[in-house]
């Protein structure tokens, strides 16, 4: 199972949910549109809260990815990976108060997914994410495509099937 947390103008049925719903995944997305930060990673929290006995991974793209790592960080435990898709690490606003706390929680298995052609959330965030993180928890995966990664739906399929230690048709 999969929480995966939207982008700021994605919404919870796009095309990164969509490809992950449609290769096996059971995938639920919050809506977070109209919200900012402070509003998602309270959300978020209360829905990781109800599915936490499940070990689901904790997913989120851009501002959802985030959102996503604020929440893992406050949930050590109860997550069997992260996935950060072109994650927004370098926005400071409530509450990150600075963006050099965000770290991948020790043990828990994390892979990143940025597009080296991405023009609106730096690369460089996700270097620094990943060298503040533990070296051996953190993947991180450069793939030749932009922000929204739409050409990069098998690799996140395949980021999701690593974290969940398991073969999912696709």
């Amino acid at each position: 199972m999969i929480i995966f947390a939207h982008g700021l103008e994605g919404s919870p049925n796009g095309s990164k949910i969509r490809a992950l719903r449609n290769a096996g995944f059971d995938v639920v997305a919050p809506d977070f549109q109209g919200m900012v930060l402070a509003e998602r990673v309270d959300l978020l929290h209360e829905i990781c809260l109800e599915y936490a006995s499940e070990q689901p991974i904790l997913a989120g793209s851009s501002y959802g990815g985030l959102t996503a790592a604020i929440v893992a960080m406050r949930m050590e435990n109860a997550f069997r990976g992260l996935l950060l898709c072109a994650p927004a690490l370098h926005l400071v606003e409530p509450p990150v108060d600075d963006k050099t706390v965000l770290v991948a929680p020790n043990g828990l298995k994390t892979i990143i997914i940025h597009g080296l052609e991405d023009d609106i959330v730096p690369i460089s965030c996700s270097i620094e994410y990943a060298s503040r993180s533990r070296d051996e928890i953190v993947a991180f995966r450069k793939v030749n495509d932009g922000h929204r990664l739409a050409e990069s739906h098998q690799e996140i399929i395949g980021a999701a099937q690593l974290l969940s230690g398991e073969t999912i048709d696709s």
